[in-house]
């Protein structure tokens, strides 16, 4: 309960988007600013459970075709102290091959807060942080479809993914918008698994700038990768065994300029 409470007396403090709500700014002319705020029912990252209920802010700076970003998420609920929070820090660069074929390139730092310093990178027991490198393709094609390849040098861990979207317009500002991704994890020396998504929302724009979700998602794995996040700590019994598909909810909303 405790661990519960000061996460809820840190975010104003840690993430201002919450005070701001939804407003954005830029810096200089050529320096825009984004935010946004997620709340899930779980938080799953290449169909891996990583926590429970869960308040996601971030916030992206962008310039031409250059990105630099932080994410993070902070499980909340009675079980959250069985989860970590985690900070992300990224940074990319976009450019066009052609007319209908963009390239992005970047790194991200993954820090888990519990665990350690920012910069205790590796990947023995109690060791905080991991960088991986990407490069990926995206096509102006129906379904937006695109290609990117992940490499966690700490982890030694290789992603492939792939992905597509699509939105149906359902009036002037509403919208269904639904994804699917599937995706392989090469794991030098560990378990090699393959995982999908499917994911569909309504969202709406209260400006050309601003905008908010309601989701549904199903995530499906080769192995047993979705974890129980709803059990009393204090009673094992209540734990499900692990499983190999899941589904969760969230809402959201992000501005930018």
């Amino acid at each position: 309960m405790f661990k519960l409470a000061l996460k809820i007396a840190l975010l104003p403090v840690a993430l201002p988007l919450l005070v701001i709500g939804s407003s954005t700014y830029a810096f200089a002319e050529d320096i825009s600013v984004s935010v946004s705020v997620d709340a899930v029912s779980e938080y799953v990252f290449r169909g891996v459970t990583l926590a429970g209920t869960a308040v996601q802010p971030g916030v992206e700076f962008s310039t031409g075709g250059f990105t630099l970003g932080a994410w993070t998420s902070l499980a909340i609920g009675d079980e959250s102290i069985a989860f970590g929070d985690e900070l992300d820090l990224y940074a990319g660069y976009s450019f066009d091959l052609s007319d209908t074929i963009s390239a992005d390139i970047g790194a991200t730092l993954y820090h888990y807060p519990q665990l350690g310093g920012l910069f205790d990178l590796g990947t023995d027991t109690g060791d905080a942080s991991t960088f991986e490198i990407y490069a990926g393709l995206g096509f102006d094609a129906p379904l937006a479809p695109s290609v990117t390849a992940y490499y966690d040098l700490n982890l030694k861990a290789l992603t492939l993914e792939a992905g597509g979207e699509y939105s149906f317009p359902l009036a002037e500002k509403t919208s269904f918008d639904v994804g699917a991704t599937a995706g392989a994890v090469l794991v030098d020396g560990g378990t090699d698994y393959q995982y999908g998504q499917l994911s569909g929302a309504f969202s709406y724009g209260f400006t050309d700038t601003t905008s908010a979700y309601i989701g549904i998602n199903l995530g499906l794995s080769s192995e047993d990768t979705f974890t129980d996040t709803k059990f009393d700590i204090l009673d094992p019994s209540t734990i499900d065994a692990p499983d190999n598909s899941s589904v969760w909810f969230g809402i959201g909303i992000s501005s930018g300029f």
